[in-house]
């Protein structure tokens, strides 16, 4: 009986301290995902770029860098160390920073991620700034790290250092920078978090690619970090499901203060200063722009370019639309149609989903009333392969222009 009891009591004993030990603590490392920004402002993977060559848009602050292909993909890949190249981007409030890097183990390789201000391009940058986030993800001395840093008056706050992650492999890295928070997540596991309010509005990126030592072998070349899979894109609060359709804002040539009394309303969703603003801007010679989000259903199953609009949403969509157009044809501005296709397979079906879904709600718009199909056909003989329709209701020439 004593046997028994000693022998309940142990096994007691074990279930508690089993129940003990289960008890983790839980918080928002252990459970926040990485929700990427809804509306892309910037993409590129490369799968379109021939190897050899250098993609558009990013400027070399110092170095040299090539498209190189790694593994069945196609990589930014420095020539040189100390490569650094810089992208300019009206980034909004509320956005996100995704890409991929490879770091090979020899040569202890390590990649520099800079955000800046308009202010800062204006000044000499180095591999050491400034930016408002500083990053520093790689190969260490002994091991592999992530070092985040942000602006503080005019020195750097270390906000997070952290080692032990696996090179010779791909690493999916993000910044998210949401209602007056930076996060970092490290292959979906958010490393990091601290309240970020930057000096003035991010205008730029940058990568400077280096390396622990300076060996000659092997050559800097043949054992860099590599990057691809960069996307960029703002947080507007009105992401569509399922992932790709197309988004449709009034685009107006007002400052958002002074937007007509028929969208002053507490459900009007608005935004300004960012890229899609900027090429308004500019291609129209608009002084200010701002955005006005039209809600509205998915018309768009995975992987087609056809509207699938049930007919009552579709009337119902129709009506609100003629009513608040006349409103916009008589401020100049137009009806804007963004074309998704996040659930493309590479960088190209990606642009040419969005293009199609773009032009094909277009076509649905006007064969109810809303635009002139023959001026839209027109438009797309010119336009070729654009993500984003401007209809300007009341031009009879020229009623639609793409923009990129």
């Amino acid at each position: 009986m004593a046997r028994c009891l000693c022998l309940l009591g142990f096994l007691l004993s074990l279930l508690w301290s089993g129940v003990a030990l289960g008890q983790v603590i839980k918080g928002g490392a252990e459970t926040a995902t990485f929700e990427p920004g809804d509306l892309t402002l910037y993409q590129e993977d490369l799968s379109g770029t021939p190897i050899g060559a250098q993609v558009e848009g990013w400027k070399i602050i110092a170095g040299t860098y090539e498209v190189a292909e790694f593994q069945d993909k196609r990589w930014f890949r420095p020539l040189t160390i100390g490569t650094h190249i810089l992208r300019t981007l009206r980034f909004p409030e509320n956005f996100s920073v995704e890409f991929t890097a490879y770091f090979f183990e020899r040569g202890q390789p390590r990649l520099r991620v800079f955000l800046h201000t308009e202010e800062e391009v204006k000044r000499r940058i180095t591999d050491y700034g400034p930016a408002q986030v500083f990053l520093i993800v790689g190969r260490g001395h002994e091991t592999d790290l992530f070092h985040l840093r942000k602006r503080s008056r005019e020195d750097y706050e270390d906000v997070a250092q952290r080692g032990g992650f696996p090179p010779n492999r791909p690493h999916r890295i993000a910044l998210q920078v949401r209602d007056g928070q930076l996060a970092l997540f490290f292959d979906g596991e958010r490393v990091a978090t601290t309240p970020f309010q930057p000096e003035a509005p991010i205008t730029a990126i940058s990568f400077h690619f280096g390396c622990v030592f300076e060996a000659a072998d092997p050559p800097y070349k043949d054992r860099p970090a590599l990057l691809n899979g960069i996307r960029i894109a703002a947080y507007t609060g009105h992401a569509l499901k399922p992932t790709g359709g197309v988004r449709l804002f009034w685009a107006l040539p007002v400052k958002q203060d002074s937007l007509p009394p028929f969208f002053r309303t507490e459900k009007t969703k608005t935004f300004t200063n960012n890229a899609v603003t900027d090429a308004l801007k500019k291609r129209y010679g608009w002084q200010e722009a701002t955005l006005v989000v039209i809600e509205h259903p998915n018309p768009f199953a995975s992987g087609e370019v056809w509207v699938r609009m049930d007919e009552a949403q579709g009337k119902e969509l129709i009506a609100r639309l003629k009513e608040a157009a006349e409103v916009v044809r008589a401020q100049g501005g137009g009806l804007l149609i963004l074309g998704e296709g996040g659930d493309g397979q590479t960088e190209r079906e990606r642009k040419l989903l969005s293009s199609f879904r773009a032009f094909a709600f277009a076509a649905w718009l006007a064969q109810n009333g809303l635009g002139d199909l023959v001026n839209l056909m027109k438009a797309a003989t010119t336009v070729g392969i654009c993500e984003g329709i401007l209809c300007r209701f009341g031009i009879a020439v020229g009623g639609y222009e793409g923009i990129p």
